[in-house]
C-alpha cells in the first residue's frame, strides 16, 4: 500500500484561533510514522535539540509547532522527525541579511506613506495591500482563524492571491516612487528564494516519499507555503504512488497504511 502524505500549515506558534495544542491534538488523530519539520535538509543538529531550541525560542507563543511535535514524540517514540526545507537556509538568511533588509523596507514604506507628497497611486496601492493581508489575518497574532480555518481551500486560494498580487503592488510601487530603488533589487532576491524554498520543499518530500513504503506521513509547514507544496504534490500522487490529504476534518476518516 502506498504512503500518506497530510500536509498541515501552522502560524509557526499561538495566534488568537491557532492554538499549537489543537496542533498537538491532530498529530494525535493522524498518528503519523514520520514528521516532516520545517527546518532545513542539511541541518546540523540532532533533530531533537533542534526541537527543543525552536521551541524555547518561541515559549511567547506556545513553543511553535516543535512543541507539539515534542509532546507527540514523547508519547510516540518510534515516529521520525526528519528536516525538509531548502538546503542552506539559515546560511542563506544570516549572510544575506534577509529579514533585516526584509524590515527595512518595510519601515521604509511606513515611513514614505505616511507623508502628504507621498504618490498617491503608490499610496492606493500600498492601503490596499496592507488592509487585504489584514483582512485575510496575515498578522501573526491577531490571525483568529482556527487550524481548520488556515488548512482549507479558500486559505489556499487567498494566499495564492495575496502573494501574486503582493508582487504586482510592489511592482508597481518602484515604479512609482523612485526613493525606494536601493529596495528593489534585494526585495526581488527574497521573492524568488521564496518560490526556490517552495520548490525544495516538494522536491525533498517526493524524496523521503520513495525511501519510506505503507507510512503515514505529515508535513508541517507554514501556511503561506501550504498552497504552493499541495500543487506541488497533487499531480504527483499516481506517478510517486501515495495518497495526498489536504484536509484535517479527514483525517480520522482515512484507512491506515498497512504497516503503521
Amino acid at each position: 500500500m502506498h504512503n500518506r502524505i497530510h500536509v498541515i500549515g501552522t502560524c509557526h506558534g499561538d495566534t488568537i484561533g491557532f492554538k499549537i495544542d489543537d496542533l498537538y491534538k491532530e498529530l494525535v488523530k493522524i498518528k503519523p510514522d514520520i514528521i516532516l519539520d520545517e527546518s532545513p535538509i542539511d541541518n546540523k543538529w540532532p533533530m531533537l535539540d533542534w526541537l527543543k531550541g525552536c521551541a524555547n525560542q518561541s515559549q511567547s507563543r506556545g513553543g511553535g509547532e516543535a512543541a507539539a511535535v515534542l509532546r507527540y514524540i514523547e508519547d510516540h517514540q518510534a515516529t521520525e522527525v526528519l528536516p525538509y526545507d531548502i538546503n542552506g537556509r539559515n546560511d542563506y538568511f544570516i549572510n544575506m541579511k534577509f529579514f533585516e533588509k526584509e524590515q527595512a523596507y518595510h519601515q521604509a514604506c511606513e515611513t514614505y506613506f505616511r507623508l502628504s507628497s507621498a504618490n498617491p497611486t503608490a499610496t492606493y496601492l500600498y492601503k490596499l495591500i496592507d488592509s487585504m493581508g489584514r483582512r485575510f489575518g496575515f498578522h501573526e497574532t491577531r490571525d483568529k482563524r482556527s487550524i481548520y480555518e488556515i488548512n482549507s481551500p479558500l486559505c489556499d486560494v487567498q494566499v495564492e492571491m495575496f502573494i501574486s498580487l503582493m508582487r504586482q503592488v510592489n511592482k508597481a510601487i518602484f515604479h512609482l516612487v523612485p526613493e525606494f530603488s536601493q529596495y528593489q533589487k534585494d526585495y526581488w532576491i527574497r521573492q524568488n528564494f521564496h518560490a526556490k524554498r517552495d520548490k525544495a520543499m516538494i522536491s525533498n518530500i517526493l524524496h523521503y516519499n520513495s525511501r519510506f513504503k505503507d507510512k503515514t506521513m505529515v508535513v508541517l509547514c507554514g501556511y503561506f507555503h501550504r498552497y504552493a507544496i499541495i500543487k506541488g504534490l497533487s499531480g504527483s500522487q499516481k506517478k510517486h504512488d501515495f495518497c495526498l490529504i489536504t484536509d484535517p476534518s479527514l483525517s480520522e476518516k482515512m484507512p491506515k497504511p498497512e504497516n503503521s
